[in-house]
């Protein structure tokens, strides 16, 4: 069957459409989901800009209408081509424009979806194939809804969900292992140099 059969897949909050001024009154500022989430959810290490808005004024009325992060979706970046189920500590957060969400429409676990998108084979198989004869390397929103989904019963969905996060979550220890050993290494290479100059004086 294919995701549009089981989900629904649209675009997250357009901020320009949604964001207001933060005199505003009635304004309440709201947290965003941003690229750094993201990467930290599949363990990976981010060095992107740091200094980008990450939470912006929304008027009251209107930020009730808006879907919030929930930890039933899932959030796919086009351009990355990168699959996340959201996190219980990234709930609450608003899903910018940049990020399409998918909610399911019936029992569907996102953590299997989240291995399916970034692992399995036959899904990866089908984005390449979706994006031949295209100039752009990123997904449209319509090749996502059209993606063909391979759907186990769902204990078997729950246990390669779990498997998985433990997967990310190994990765993102190693990851942390690393930085940490980076920084010591670091450390001590300058404070070599510090007691070499004290040395010669």
């Amino acid at each position: 069957m294919l995701l549009q059969d089981i989900a629904t897949v649209t675009h997250g909050a357009f901020l320009s459409r949604v964001k207001t001024s933060p005199e505003d009154t009635s304004a309440q500022v709201v947290n965003l989901y941003t690229m750094k989430e993201m990467n930290e959810s599949l363990g990976l290490d981010y060095r992107g800009d740091h200094e980008r808005v990450t939470a912006i004024p929304i008027e009251a009325d209107r930020l009730s209408k808006l879907k919030l992060a929930s930890e039933k979706m899932v959030v796919v970046n086009l351009l990355s081509q990168k699959s996340v189920a959201i996190r219980k500590e990234h709930a609450g957060l608003l899903i910018p424009s940049n990020f399409v969400v998918i909610e399911w429409n019936e029992p569907f676990s996102p953590l299997y979806f989240e291995w399916y998108f970034n692992e399995h084979p036959f899904c990866r198989k089908q984005l390449i194939t979706a994006r031949q004869g295209t100039s752009i390397s990123a997904l449209s929103i319509q090749m996502l809804r059209e993606l063909e989904i391979v759907m186990p019963p769902a204990d078997k969905q729950e246990l390669i969900g779990k498997m998985y996060r433990g997967l990310k979550k190994k990765q993102a220890l190693q990851m942390e292992y690393k930085q940490l050993e980076e920084q010591f290494m670091h450390y001590t290479i300058i404070k070599a140099i510090g007691d070499i100059k004290n040395d010669n004086k």
